[in-house]
């Protein structure tokens, strides 16, 4: 019982981890306008304190998600791990 709980349970971690990558993945394309605009200020100096927060919680998000799928292979493995 006690393996199925982390069998499944990670099975369900690592696809929540799976649909978070794929949003990250998705939202990593940028528009042109803000690819341009990304390129014209490489340093970004001119960034406001608004651009900063924004990627800062873009960065937590990511590191969520890299926690996230490193739980659900832990979870995975212990659960094949245990004998029936």
């Amino acid at each position: 019982m006690l393996d199925d709980a982390f069998t499944y349970g990670g099975g369900v971690a690592s696809l929540i981890a799976v649909g978070v990558w794929l949003w990250l993945a998705r939202r990593a394309f940028p528009s042109f306008e803000s690819f341009v605009k990304g390129f014209d200020d490489e340093l970004r100096l001119g960034a406001s304190p608004e651009e900063h927060a924004r990627n800062a919680r873009w960065y937590q998000v990511r590191q969520a998600a890299v926690a996230l799928t490193a739980v659900a292979a832990l979870c995975l493995s212990i659960g094949l791990a245990i004998p029936d």
